[in-house]
């Protein structure tokens, strides 16, 4: 791929994961950001660096989406190939994840969507305190479908509507087979009857 090509999907990108409601998969990665653009900016060289790294489009696209599941603002220059490193080994063992995630926390199941006066449910302070993953977080949702409570419930939280933007952005780039996922889940908590 060419640097302008990058820096134009870098740029779609930026768009899908920031404040508005650009949607990458929809459009294509199409932007009506122009080519010229390109040559006005100057971090340049970081599309050039990885136009000479990469050559393949869908790994490209996925090291951005690494890194903009790690660093929402989308500066190129705090991207890193550790990011893309840690998700690759992540997007690996994605099912058994879920399930080392969710065997702590299968025991006592149903408090972990339950939103008590102003506090966060339990599971969203599982994922705040990094025990349990944005992936496991998207599937759960898929699952049970806690999310729609949740915006009731923490529509004036300042955490929540950041966290729901992320999983639904990600979610597009993901593909999760919700049986398997159910069968997973159902299967840990037979365990411990």
């Amino acid at each position: 791929m060419e640097p302008i090509d990058i820096f134009l999907m870098y740029c779609a990108m930026k768009a899908h994961f920031g404040k508005g409601d650009y949607d990458y998969i929809k459009y294509r990665g199409r932007t009506k950001i122009s080519r010229k653009s390109f040559w006005k900016r100057k971090d340049r060289y970081f599309f050039v660096k990885l136009s000479k790294k990469y050559d393949n489009p869908k790994v490209i696209q996925n090291w951005f989406l690494a890194n903009f599941i790690k660093d929402k603002r989308g500066y190129i220059a705090n991207f890193s190939d550790e990011n893309y490193e840690l998700w690759k080994s992540r997007d690996r063992i994605f099912l058994d994840n879920f399930a080392r995630e969710m065997a702590p926390l299968v025991h006592n199941f149903e408090p972990l969507f339950e939103q008590k006066d102003y506090e966060h449910p339990k599971l969203l302070k599982e994922y705040l305190g990094k025990r349990v993953s944005i992936e496991t977080m998207i599937i759960l949702d898929k699952l049970l479908g806690y999310g729609k409570k949740w915006d009731r419930n923490l529509s004036k939280d300042i955490v929540w509507p950041d966290i729901k933007k992320l999983m639904k952005n990600y979610e597009r780039f993901l593909t999760i087979d919700e049986k398997c996922c159910r069968i997973q889940l159902l299967n840990l908590i037979e365990e411990l009857n």
